[in-house]
């Protein structure tokens, strides 16, 4: 293959990648933007905590069972089964702990709190389908999948609109029929290799032992948003809350950019382990450079936009201060995320957490200081922006330079007979990548 050929073959798949990142982002954003403009700006605070609630849950589950699935060895027969199990205890975790919650902290009835309970399993469960198709690197079907959901969830308030007043529920309701609506679609068109399943005895602790800090590290993020949104709610107010998720919302376009590189950057990694260490972490620098100034050239066209874009797009004046630093905190993520995504595939999931936990406990830390001493919820995504730099530097510096010393033959794995098989005669393996 040509070297143009295979420039053509990996910007290809990026742009895919991005592109099902858009899309999910346009259905999140369909959603949300609409609670804005029917439930009020400060019903908006509320519902992004809820729906917020949705992205952790999603990220920790995604972690656990779509990060092993995507780097461990799938088609073992004890690796997939107990990849089956795992998903089926935490939704059902998932699942009871919504109703519980949102009996006791939203004043829901029991009826409010079962939609809710079961959104929040719909949601995780097609995320879990979603990341089935990053792992055969079939981004287009992804592409489809969420169009459904944008979709079904729309089409549900929007015809609900017409006839009256939207209610909280009804959003509720949207997001399950959206969120099924693309998951039985998502089944249907995974290759029949990864939708065959034979029971063998469950190799638990192999997915725990890799997935329990790759859960852990994909909760941060959004569990650092969402205590931000309580210390705004708790120490400002809820139409405060309100006002920095719609600046959000506005410069989420770089953050989708962002979040698309790096799912095909974390798939391609998975597949694709040859070269040294040394080699692998030269070619991350350059992803992120290019990745560092696409971000920028997003926020170049954000900034320029605002005055106009802005209403456009939330129906409120937003604040430049926040949407810059909702930009920077993009921006920070680049810089950072494609480190983290090489030291997990390299199996250093718990050194990765660490340093995570230790720069999600610095921006909140920050963002506290900023809250208390200010009450100006503006600084807030440059604080948040600040702790997730510095987590990027210490991975790059610490954890993959520590790698290199200590590995001078290359990449070792420390799982041993679950770890990837991809050069491996796997039956069904031709079929699944189609």
């Amino acid at each position: 293959m040509s070297p143009f050929s295979t420039i053509l073959r990996k910007l290809s798949g990026v742009g895919t990648a991005t592109i099902a990142q858009a899309t999910q982002s346009a259905a999140n954003f369909m959603v949300t933007m609409l609670a804005a403009r029917m439930l009020g700006l400060e019903a908006l605070g509320l519902f992004s905590l809820l729906y917020g609630s949705f992205i952790l849950a999603t990220g920790i589950i995604s972690g656990f069972v779509g990060d092993s699935l995507m780097v461990l060895d799938r088609f073992n027969a004890r690796i997939r089964t107990a990849l089956f199990g795992w998903a089926l205890v935490l939704l059902l975790f998932v699942g009871a702990a919504s109703l519980g919650c949102s009996l006791l902290g939203t004043g829901f009835s029991l009826g409010s709190a079962a939609l809710y309970a079961l959104a929040a399993i719909s949601y995780v469960a097609e995320d879990l389908v979603r990341r089935n198709h990053m792992a055969t690197l079939t981004f287009a079907r992804i592409v489809a999948m969420d169009m459904v959901v944008l979709v079904a969830a729309s089409g549900m308030i929007l015809g609900t609109a017409w006839r009256g007043t939207p209610s909280l529920e009804t959003f509720l309701i949207a997001i399950i029929i959206g969120q099924t609506a693309g998951l039985v679609l998502g089944w249907v068109t995974l290759p029949r290799a990864e939708r065959q399943w034979t029971y063998a005895p469950a190799a638990w602790r192999a997915v725990a032992g890799y997935g329990i800090w790759r859960s852990a590290l994909q909760a941060l993020r959004p569990g650092q948003l969402t205590l931000n949104r309580l210390l705004i709610i708790a120490v400002v107010s809820l139409s405060a809350a309100g006002s920095l998720e719609a600046t959000r919302i506005y410069a989420a376009p770089a953050m989708l950019v962002v979040s698309g590189v790096c799912s095909y950057l974390f798939a391609s990694m998975a597949r694709r382990m040859g070269g040294t260490l040394a080699e692998q972490l030269r070619e991350t620098d350059k992803a992120v450079l290019r990745l560092g100034l696409v971000t920028v050239a997003c926020a170049v066209i954000g900034v320029a936009v605002l005055p106009w874009g802005g209403p456009l797009i939330t129906g409120h004046a937003l604040s430049a201060l926040a949407v810059t630093g909702w930009l920077a905190y993009a921006l920070a993520v680049a810089m950072a995320t494609p480190y983290g995504l090489l030291a997990s595939v390299l199996e250093r999931a718990r050194a990765v957490f660490a340093v995570r936990l230790l720069d999600t406990l610095l921006s909140l830390a920050l963002v506290a200081a900023v809250i208390v001493l200010t009450s100006d919820y503006r600084w807030v995504p440059w604080a948040a922006a600040l702790g997730s730099m510095a987590g990027g530097y210490a991975i790059r510096r610490w954890v993959l330079g520590t790698l290199i010393r200590e590995a001078s033959d290359g990449y070792r794995t420390a799982l041993g007979n679950f770890t990837r098989t991809e050069d491996a005669a796997v039956p069904g393996k031709e079929e699944r990548f189609s």
